[in-house]
């Protein structure tokens, strides 16, 4: 059985997908209790609720029954609100500096775990902005541990989940050569020139059209997570005025906010999704139709935790623990299952490649 280590892990969203492309969780980190509840719910394991910065490898190597370089993948998606484009023009502060220094946590757990893979996902700004440095120094120190690596902003759309996501995804491994997931969707199910057929992208349509409808404040009595938001008279006359696709452009005058009068950007608030296209990138604010385009393409209300959770591929009767902004949180932050599940694919394939070589190659050892 191939093993996996998740870190940072969150509700779950990656070992679901893990565990879909044949993994075991044998062990996860995270500091949040609720996500934490939620992991083990998930997942069916329980995470070592810390600081990672507190957790050494023999933590969770000998709960484990493994030894350091028995364990097959270690996967890590450290938080990465510092990285992104809306803190480019930010002054850094004291509490950010100590959050970047999470990517070379996950490096500590390499060296003490010794995995034979790895597999990191992280926000684009990491390696496309002035953080660049950190990301040039991870590169450096993974080569020193010994591992070859590649690296490429994906978007998950492109490996069928109906959402907008690009993030960096990087696979290294000290056995073998490494090799990133080949995209299996595009916007139009046209291939590259002399690559495979790929698929139409998955919509949201294809996701959240056969959950109940709901109006605001309602609840689908099957599922507690099928929730639509109370919104307040105003915001539902706005969401009233805003066809598929459309957002705060489309507000009479009466009704835009007065923050927005004299503002241009941030036109997706009160923004619809399309039924017929990607969900745009889901984040912690992905039940609040003020915090980007996260509104129903058609009912009058934001979309709930369920379809969110739809909409980031977790299994069908995945679960959150909180309350509803920490639930928003959890599913928000998570790693979509599907683009997990396509790591985990591509990881085995490495695993079999290694397992058949029999030779010493540098600093790439065969499997015994």
């Amino acid at each position: 059985m191939h093993t996996v280590v998740d870190l940072f892990c969150g509700c779950g969203g990656g070992s679901m997908g893990f565990h879909r492309a044949g993994f075991r969780t044998v062990g996860a980190v995270e500091i949040d209790e609720d996500a934490a509840t939620a992991f083990t719910m998930n997942v069916g394991v329980a995470p070592i609720v810390k600081d990672i910065r507190d957790v050494r490898g023999e933590d969770i190597l000998a709960p484990a029954g493994l030894r350091r370089g028995d364990l097959t993948l270690l996967f890590g998606c450290p938080p990465c609100q510092s990285f992104t484009v809306l803190r480019r023009a930010a002054k850094p502060l004291d509490y950010d500096e100590q959050r970047r220094e999470l990517i070379y946590e996950y490096l500590r757990l390499v060296e003490e775990l010794y995995p034979r893979h790895i597999a990191f996902e992280n926000v684009p700004g990491l390696v496309e902005g002035r953080w660049r440095p950190y990301y040039d120094n991870f590169e450096r120190i993974l080569s020193d541990l010994g591992y070859r690596f590649e690296q490429k902003v994906v978007d998950a759309a492109e490996y069928g989940v109906p959402q907008r996501r690009r993030r960096v995804l990087v696979i290294g491994s000290r056995v073998t050569e490494p090799e990133l997931p080949l995209p299996t969707h595009s916007a139009t199910g046209n291939n590259e020139k002399g690559r495979k057929r790929r698929l139409p992208f998955v919509t949201v349509r294809d996701a959240i059209e056969d959950r109940p409808a709901l109006a605001s404040g309602e609840q689908d009595p099957a599922d507690e997570f099928h929730k639509a938001r109370r919104h307040s008279q105003l915001a539902l006359e706005r969401l009233a005025c805003i066809p598929e696709g459309g957002g705060r452009l489309n507000l009479p005058e009466h009704l835009v906010l007065a923050c927005h009068r004299d503002h241009n950007g941030h036109y997706d608030i009160y923004g619809r999704m399309w039924w017929d296209r990607v969900a745009p990138t889901l984040t912690s604010g992905c039940t609040n139709v003020t915090r980007g385009r996260f509104a129903h393409p058609e009912q009058d209300r934001a979309v709930t935790l369920r379809e969110a959770m739809l909409l980031q591929t977790f299994d069908e009767g995945a679960r959150l623990h909180g309350g509803v902004e920490k639930m928003a949180l959890q599913v928000g932050n998570a790693v979509p299952s599907l683009l997990a599940e396509r790591i985990g694919e591509t990881v085995k394939t490495m695993e079999r490649r290694s397992r058949r070589i029999r030779r010493v190659n540098g600093d790439f050892k065969a499997a015994s």
